[in-house]
């Protein structure tokens, strides 16, 4: 828990940096949200069934579960980050 003497004069800056960082990373997140399901309505959309179309379907789907997997990662890193700020709110409030 905070003393409500702690004070770090750089807080403010870090915390209005680490919004920033929020921001940029929900942008990342819903691009890679796009991504994934435009690579599984490739995979849907081809209706081929030569070999090399089935080897596209499953490296379509392999894609789009790795990115879908980076996507929760990065939430995990957003709330991070969020936290962080929140932290370097409270230590801000402390130099007033």
């Amino acid at each position: 828990m905070l003393s409500p003497t702690v004070c770090s004069p750089g807080a403010e800056a870090s915390a209005v940096a680490l919004a920033a960082v929020v921001r940029e990373l929900r942008a990342l997140s819903l691009a890679l949200g796009d991504a994934a399901l435009t690579a599984r309505s490739l995979d849907h959309a081809t209706g081929w069934r030569a070999r090399a179309a089935e080897a596209f379907h499953d490296k379509a789907a392999r894609w789009a579960g790795d990115v879908s997997g980076l996507t929760c990662q990065l939430e995990t890193v957003i709330f991070e980050a969020q936290c962080a700020g929140e932290r370097a709110l409270l230590w801000a409030e402390g130099c007033w």
